[in-house]
């Protein structure tokens, strides 16, 4: 099973991997539940530690803007409507892993996740998927938490996976992915702090070369992990990863869609040959995400 933790042991690099394409469409779930009604991140709760309140008129419209956003952008956007009681739907994100597959195929692989406030979102997920062509596969252990694309991001081009461990995820869900593609290489970073909850709050994957990422949400290991396989990485100062700089997404290698508040960090894209499509996402940022987690590429 190629499934690495420290460079000195991983013998490939992207380029020696199968290309594979970029993912060509977004699904998104409709936010008009959307609210905090349990404080599962740390995100989650104000300075006084009591939930924060959302404003459902401004959450709409944010969700409409980056809706918007990829349209402007020509990427298809499916969406999904979640029932009341799913108030944390919106970040569609965690519910699956869409897998490309070399011989131009995509898979998705059902999450279970670790809060019961979310458990049956897999479910929608994956009925959404499937009834637009992608084969749904389940983890071997179904007690195996793991939490999709929240923890897993498909490296642009390669058939390459990064997956996060620690908090939500178990590194045997990582480790049973790889088992099922022996051509797939899958490298895995113990994620160890709690701001940084997935590997999505922590790097942004945006061409085969070139990531943004926060040193704080890494041991060293990791670090070293992600450097070779990003060897142009951008680092993010931690202020801006706490606004989820690192939860930004680029559909096609050139666009970011980026919280607008991430100032830095946008400069910096458009120092490196990026066009930064700034948003605002501030009432879902009290839910802990941002526009990575807010859509499912697929």
């Amino acid at each position: 099973m190629p499934v690495f933790e420290d460079v000195s042991s991983w013998p490939r690099r992207p380029a020696d991997l199968p290309r594979v394409a970029r993912p060509d469409r977004v699904l998104l779930a409709d936010p008009e539940h959307f609210r905090v009604v349990e404080a599962i991140n740390v995100h989650m709760c104000d300075a006084e530690g009591r939930p924060n309140r959302v404003d459902p008129a401004a959450a709409r419209r944010e969700w409409e803007a980056m809706r918007a956003a990829y349209e402007e952008l020509g990427v298809e956007v499916a969406v999904v409507e979640p029932p009341p009681e799913w108030p944390d739907a919106c970040y569609v994100a965690n519910p699956a892993l869409v897998l490309p597959l070399p011989d131009g195929r995509r898979e998705a692989w059902s999450a279970r996740m670790v809060h019961r406030l979310r458990r049956d979102e897999p479910r929608l997920v994956a009925e959404a998927l499937a009834a637009r062509g992608l084969v749904v596969r389940e983890l071997p252990d179904p007690s195996v938490p793991f939490e999709g694309t929240g923890d897993g991001h498909v490296h642009p081009g390669r058939f390459l996976l990064h997956g996060g461990y620690g908090q939500r995820t178990e590194r045997a869900a990582w480790e049973a992915i790889a088992a099922a593609h022996p051509d797939l290489d899958v490298l895995v970073y113990r994620l160890v702090d709690e701001r940084f909850y997935h590997l999505d709050t922590a790097v942004a994957p945006l061409t085969e070369t070139t990531a943004l990422y926060v040193r704080e949400a890494f041991d060293d290991a990791g670090l070293a992990l992600l450097r070779a396989a990003f060897p142009d990485a951008l680092e993010v100062p931690l202020d801006e990863a706490l606004r989820f700089a690192c939860n930004a997404f680029s559909p096609d290698g050139r666009h970011v869609l980026i919280e607008r508040t991430c100032t830095d960090t946008r400069e910096r894209l458009e120092e490196h040959g990026f066009v930064p499509v700034p948003l605002d996402t501030s009432e879902f940022r009290k839910g802990g995400g941002s526009v990575f987690c807010l859509k499912l590429a697929f």
